[in-house]
């Protein structure tokens, strides 16, 4: 079963003098909007707008994120790679007044079942993931495609999780979530993929519980953060991981090319600035449908490659369908979407899911 979580952020963050971003938050017609939600997507950053719609929130030198702005009664607004030399005012769009959609057609399932199989693939099925509660979970809804044996589930406000074992409150602005299956079925051993995307804000609700910081490092080791982080830093084996391709144990420089780079991540015309981050550029080598007796013009943009891994007892499998992505300092990537994790890494979901300013000493 392949699994990828999407969210907008990655963050490249790196602990130099703070900054600060700054802006003023109002309606369509120019008033100001006081106790806007305001935060970095997939983080522990964030602060609420004053009485007079103003905000400032720290902003670390070389950050790559994703400003997320979120008042009950508009849509979401969202501000990558902000610039803490300019000063905002983001005008927020009323939502229209829509009922809940009325779905006619019959679903072969309780919305008890569907909630459960949602829980099942949305907080995990590790012990963190069984440990965790949604607070609000009359905000979702479900509806079942028979004709495509799919899941879906919406919400009418964030959803909010209490991850009692890793000490997170975590507020999810669900976007998408699609669990497809072989045949009608909510089974977990019937099920082709799963998919959902959002953004995310972490609340710590459990700072300096020691048992706690060691629950969120075991978390992290083996996780896709910890397995990124050790390949740009050649310390894959130093930190137990081993890599396979075609069941053959290789070492990493002959799947992955990393080259620490400048990467373009903002532009500005007026006045004319450029702005470049520190990053690992990473090159998948070699692609699986080279090997394929196909027409080359039918191979034309298609890329795919898949590796193994072993973390202790732990295996996974991973699936690039982009030969170029990049990793920050922390071990978060690019290109989310086209990266896919099957088998021990696809089984935390947000259960296990540590903020992207997470390190593992804190």
């Amino acid at each position: 079963m392949k699994f990828f979580f999407a969210s907008s952020a990655f963050l490249l963050c790196y602990l130099l003098h703070a900054q600060e971003i700054k802006g003023k938050i109002v309606d369509d017609k120019d008033n100001s909007l006081s106790g806007a939600t305001i935060y970095f997507d997939g983080s522990t950053v964030g602060t609420l707008s004053r009485g007079d719609g103003t905000f400032a929130i720290e902003y670390k030198e070389q950050s790559n994120l994703t400003l997320v702005i979120r008042f009950l009664g508009f849509k979401t607004f969202y501000l990558p790679n902000p610039d803490p030399k300019s000063n905002y005012e983001i005008s927020l769009t009323p939502k229209e007044n829509q009922l809940d959609e009325i779905v006619l057609d019959a679903s072969p399932f309780t919305q008890e079942q569907m909630l459960r199989a949602f829980k099942r693939d949305f907080l995990g099925r590790t012990k963190a993931g069984r440990r965790a509660s949604i607070l609000n979970e009359d905000d979702i809804r479900f509806y079942y495609d028979i004709e495509v044996k799919s899941l879906y589930a919406s919400a009418r406000q964030p959803i909010e999780v209490i991850n009692k074992e890793l000490g997170y409150k975590v507020e999810f602005d669900l976007v998408d979530f699609i669990s497809d299956f072989y045949r009608v079925s909510l089974d977990k051993n019937d099920q082709k993929t799963n998919y959902f995307g959002g953004t995310s804000f972490f609340e710590n609700i459990a700072e300096e519980d020691r048992r706690i910081k060691k629950k969120r490092l075991k978390a992290y080791k083996g996780s896709s953060m910890h397995f990124f982080k050790s390949l740009c830093s050649g310390q894959l084996e130093e930190n137990k991981f081993q890599l396979f391709h075609k069941s053959f144990q290789v070492p990493a420089s002959s799947v992955f090319e990393i080259k620490k780079v400048k990467r373009k991540v903002r532009a500005s015309r007026v006045p004319k600035v450029e702005t470049y981050e520190d990053s690992y550029e990473i090159i998948i080598l070699g692609n699986n449908f080279e090997n394929l007796n196909i027409d080359s013009a039918l191979l034309k943009n298609k890329f795919q490659k898949q590796v193994s891994l072993l973390h202790k007892n732990e295996r996974s499998d991973i699936t690039f369908k982009t030969k170029v992505f990049y990793v920050d300092d922390y071990g978060n990537h690019t290109q989310i979407s086209t990266i896919l994790f099957s088998g021990d890494m696809s089984k935390g979901r947000l259960g296990n899911m540590l903020p992207t300013n997470y390190q593992p000493h804190d």
